[in-house]
């Protein structure tokens, strides 16, 4: 599947989602032209909407941005799960990973570092118990280990584990975050023949697009953004957190209301600090 594909295929998703989350029960939906992305048909109403995803734009301590060292977790998590498979005695224990300063080994070490994480395992397999046991150093034949992790807690689970890998990132949005998330589209020109022109901004399931609770006061405080929402051609401006179901909304003279309250959490803990296997 190109790349291209998966965006569409995810694009999909999300907008059933937000319809379904919205209680619109769309007579219609079609892909738009890009832009837009979808056309939705409801209460005999013809209504556009163009989808982007948010993502924030801060950085590591060393210049990676989240989503860049997101990118490289699940590259690894996949080379992992791959050669976890030759060690079966890694499957009733569950580790979590702490990584210095949220850095990621570059590609060129992945599998080094995969091996590593395995071995170290493997080695302490058999003094592991239900407990927690935490090892915040290593031996030096795992270099790796002691360059990218600040520590590691390992303990046996007594069943079967699925392990995986999660990475962390500050939790909020700031007015320069949804600026560059929607500015460009912002100067897109208004559909011919819609009654209604929408932009859906969706914060998806990666750490780098939590926002946590931020209230609609800090929406509210974005007042530079606000003028060009203003000048822009959609009627409303939606900011959807999938992970939690929660809705926010803006419109032409007026602020941003929260329409949907946050649910229950779909898996993802937009405050944990560490990486569970």
């Amino acid at each position: 599947m190109s790349n291209r594909q998966k965006q569409e295929e995810a694009e999909s998703f999300y907008i059933k989602e937000f319809l379904q989350r919205m209680e619109i029960k769309s007579e219609h939906i079609e892909r738009g032209e890009d832009p837009p992305d979808f056309y939705i048909v409801y209460k005999s109403n013809r209504i556009a909407v163009e989808l982007t995803d948010y993502h924030s734009v801060r950085k590591s301590p060393r210049g990676h941005s989240w989503r860049a060292v997101e990118e490289e977790r699940r590259k690894i998590r996949a080379l992992f799960i791959k050669e976890k498979e030759q060690y079966p005695k890694l499957n009733d224990v569950l580790g979590c990973l702490y990584f210095r300063e949220l850095e990621m080994p570059p590609a060129k070490e992945h599998g080094q570092f995969v091996t590593e994480l395995l071995e170290f395992g493997i080695s302490q397999c058999e003094t592991l118990t239900k407990e927690v046991s935490w090892f915040r150093s290593f031996p030096s034949n795992y270099p790796l280990l002691n360059r990218y992790l600040k520590k590691i807690h390992l303990q046996k689970a007594g069943r079967w584990m699925p392990w995986n890998f999660n990475s962390s990132a500050w939790v909020g949005i700031t007015e320069e975050e949804l600026g560059k998330c929607v500015s460009k589209k912002l100067q897109t020109p208004r559909p011919v023949e819609v009654d209604e022109n929408w932009l859906l901004v969706v914060s998806g399931n990666d750490i780098s697009q939590q926002i946590g609770s931020t209230p609609c006061e800090t929406f509210n405080g974005f007042a530079e953004l606000h003028k060009c929402f203003d000048g822009s051609a959609f009627d409303k401006i939606f900011f959807f957190q999938y992970v939690w179901g929660r809705v926010l909304c803006w419109s032409p003279g007026k602020q941003w209301e929260e329409i949907k309250s946050a649910e229950t959490g779909r898996g993802i803990n937009p405050s944990a600090a560490c990486s569970p296997w």
